[in-house]
């Protein structure tokens, strides 16, 4: 499945990580495009003053463009001005249909009805239906996924069960992590 992940479901921190570990064990490509990373960028320094907007840049995004080299899609502003979803997201919706993607995952679902999209046959998913899809298919990979990050998490420290019950309180995810035993 070809996903693009909006810059909603970029933001938190976690469930950026499972996202991306999920897609770096293949349980889907992922697709964005540099309009979306920079309001992912613009969204946390706005949000958290001592976030350094410079090393943001540098060290989030310069990884995330490093081990996912292929997600990068650009988009015209004609092919922007052609959706008729909400103005905002529009260039979201460009980059699904630039990329042929199955499914756009955003937590803002009313902002991508379009007759465009349907006529493309993309669908709009929330990032909990995506990792409950991913469930039925693979639950190794949600495991395996929550293990990685484990290691990972140093600071502080956290048990995959508390990695779980983090991601739980992500809007949409709730029932996903209810179905995942670490």
């Amino acid at each position: 499945m070809l996903v693009v992940l909006d810059a909603c479901v970029l933001y938190p921190p976690s469930l950026r990580d499972l996202l991306l570990t999920l897609a770096a064990l293949d349980a889907f490509d992922i697709r964005w495009s540099e309009a979306i990373l920079e309001e992912l960028r613009r969204n946390v320094v706005a949000d958290n003053p001592q976030v350094d907007a410079a090393r943001f840049s540098d060290h989030t995004l310069a990884e995330m463009r490093k081990h996912f080299p292929e997600a990068m899609v650009t988009v015209s502003q004609e092919e922007i001005d052609r959706l008729d979803n909400h103005p905002k997201d529009r260039h979201v919706a460009a980059v699904a249909v630039a990329a042929s993607a199955d499914a756009i995952v955003t937590i803002n679902v009313k902002d991508f009805y379009s007759r465009l999209l349907e006529g493309a046959a993309i669908s709009v998913m929330t990032p909990g239906q995506l990792i409950e899809d991913v469930l039925d298919q693979a639950p190794e990979l949600v495991n395996h996924a929550i293990r990685r990050m484990t290691y990972r998490w140093t600071n502080p420290p956290r048990s995959a069960s508390e990695v779980v019950e983090l991601l739980a309180h992500h809007p949409t995810m709730g029932t996903a992590m209810g179905r995942v035993r670490p």
